[in-house]
């Protein structure tokens, strides 16, 4: 069976076997019809097919008159970064992100610099109609391209120039910083942006050939042999990328893993900290992300507002209001200041000021954070309307007050489980978290239980 699976953040599928060099062609003039045709960026990760499918990107653009800037392979937010400083008309990066190499994707920005929100998803998914009704674009290529070879350090730039990001106070400890990319689209910009820093940088998989030595997300089981060469090289602290490096994950100065939750937890720990006494700006996160971002901000008297799991839906809160920094506990920074993605550049830069403004050990400043633990699961629902499920047990546990604004979120003061229907198996995602790991699993299999009865 065929996969390709369509939603605001993109299209993506397996190659050959659902997303293929058509599905490209039609998804790209429908974009390129909405943006109005005008200037579009193009970028890609690592991985081998990203070439050809650009490729095919750029040529349908050309046949619709556009005017092209080639990032090459950059970081998602490089590219993101680029839509909005060039004033494009939007973006297309072909990344399957933390997919397998047999995958691979298109994403969509549009001129803000931002992925596609559900309104513009709804007009581009009208225009691919009027594209599969009329047949694809047979004009001659007349659309220029220019390549931005200087697209990388102009995203390095922004980010020392940011605020958070001390310069001097990492130069001054110039920490050791092993660093795995997995040979994917951030291995020359991070490596360069910590050299930038003062860091003395270990490169492991920097190869930039979408040889992806692992498996592709960057969670603490995939990531054995950053951990012990942070153990072998006494290192300060390891850093793991995504292969389109829009996430960070973060392994202490002893090979330990601090899971992804809590690089969000860390960035937000130092803006707080160097937040000024009257600046009352929230901290926005999805409905997902640790509660240890709640107490973290209640200790600075600041507040945590919340949205439905995804990235747009973070970042558009964060257009909407004047946050202090935001984004999700996947490992994704959000800092408005440079730009309202996610940005491995802006999380390290972060966390290094962090290590390098406290003197402490990473180890040391994440035993003084709140500390929470998750477990996320799924329940097989075939044969069911996971929305009625949901509904259910919205109704059951009304008196509780739980958020609908994104499936279903019971919280009671130390604890809470989240219920979320896949958009594209029969499957409720569940995820739960506590103050320990048993009770966040009592939480879940509780819960999966209840689901069972309820069917």
């Amino acid at each position: 069976m065929s996969i390709l699976i369509a939603g605001i953040s993109g299209v993506r599928g397996i190659i050959d076997d659902g997303f293929d060099t058509e599905v490209v062609k039609v998804y790209t003039e429908a974009f390129a019809r909405l943006m109005d045709k005008g200037r579009i960026v193009i970028a890609q990760d690592s991985r081998p097919s990203g070439e050809m499918f650009k490729g095919v990107v750029e040529m349908t653009l050309k046949r619709m008159g556009c005017e092209i800037v080639d990032c090459g392979i950059c970081p998602t937010p490089t590219a993101q970064l680029m839509v909005k400083d060039l004033n494009a008309r939007g973006g297309i990066i072909v990344t399957a992100s933390h997919n397998p190499i047999e995958w691979n994707a298109l994403k969509f920005v549009g001129a803000d610099g931002l992925f596609l929100d559900s309104d513009e998803h709804k007009q581009l998914q009208t225009e691919l109609s009027k594209v599969k009704a009329t047949g694809l674009s047979q004009a001659e290529p007349t659309g220029a391209v220019t390549l931005l070879d200087d697209r990388i350090e102009r995203h390095i730039t922004n980010v020392l120039n940011l605020d958070l990001v001390n310069v001097e106070a990492i130069h001054r400890r110039r920490p050791k910083v092993v660093i795995d990319a997995i040979n994917g689209a951030g291995s020359e910009a991070l490596p360069a942006f910590l050299e930038r820093l003062g860091c003395e940088v270990i490169k492991l998989n920097c190869d930039n050939d979408g040889n992806f030595v692992h498996i592709p997300e960057p969670l603490p089981e995939n990531l054995m042999d950053l951990r012990n060469e942070v153990r072998r090289q006494n290192a300060d602290i390891g850093i793991a990328t995504d292969p389109d490096a829009d996430r960070l994950a973060v392994i202490d100065e002893l090979g330990k893993p601090l899971v992804e939750e809590y690089t969000l937890v860390l960035a937000a720990y130092h803006a707080l900290r160097n937040a000024a006494d009257d600046d009352y700006r929230p901290i926005v996160t999805n409905l997902s992300t640790t509660m240890a971002l709640d107490e973290l901000a209640e200790r600075y008297n600041r507040k945590v507002l919340r949205t439905p799991v995804g990235e747009i839906h973070v970042a558009r809160k964060m257009q909407q209001q004047d946050s202090l920094i935001g984004g999700e506990g996947n490992g994704g920074v959000i800092l408005a200041e440079s730009h309202l993605g996610r940005d491995s550049l802006v999380a390290s830069g972060i966390i290094l000021s962090l290590m390098a403004e406290t003197g402490q050990s990473i180890r040391e400043i994440a035993d003084d954070l709140p500390r929470y633990e998750m477990v996320k699961d799924k329940i097989n629902v075939q044969g069911y309307q996971p929305a009625d499920i949901l509904s259910a047990l919205a109704e059951k546990y009304a008196s509780l007050l739980p958020n609908l604004e994104d499936g279903v979120k019971i919280t009671w003061n130390d604890r809470w489980v989240h219920f979320r229907a896949s958009n594209t198996e029969p499957i409720v995602r569940i995820f739960a978290e506590g103050s320990n790991h048993t009770v966040a699993a009592s939480l879940v299999k509780e819960f999966k239980t209840e689901i069972q009865n309820l069917m």
